[in-house]
């Protein structure tokens, strides 16, 4: 999850800078004055960072359930524990799926570049 925050900050550090100073700026409000400003990184994010992507497409019923029952509990969001471990679960395990099928590109990558031997 590091790694995939420090893409974020990477590759979308305006929007993200944005969205912080919206909420720094209205604390009470900040759900509803700063949706705009997230609606930009979350598409930033979708667009440059491909584990995101990958797990939104994956985990679908798992955030859906999750962002229904946050809005059916809004003054009680610990009875929605049970969905976000199962959010939590599906993450991880996408999470870990697309970094093997990374490392399974990257391989496979490598060995289609000649090497420096096959260069000279």
């Amino acid at each position: 999850m590091d790694d995939t925050l420090a893409q974020v900050q990477a590759k979308c550090a305006l929007q993200l800078e944005m969205y912080q100073k919206c909420v720094g700026n209205y604390p009470d409000s900040w759900d509803k004055s700063c949706v705009q400003q997230r609606n930009a990184l979350t598409k930033c994010s979708e667009e440059h960072v491909g584990i995101l992507k990958y797990v939104k497409q994956h985990c679908t019923s798992q955030i859906k359930a999750y962002d229904e029952c946050l809005s059916a509990n809004q003054t009680e969001p610990e009875k929605c524990v049970s969905a976000l471990r199962e959010l939590y679960l599906c993450t991880e395990a996408t999470s870990a799926a697309y970094r093997q099928q990374q490392s399974k590109n990257d391989a496979t990558d490598a060995k289609d570049q000649p090497s420096n031997t096959e260069k000279q």
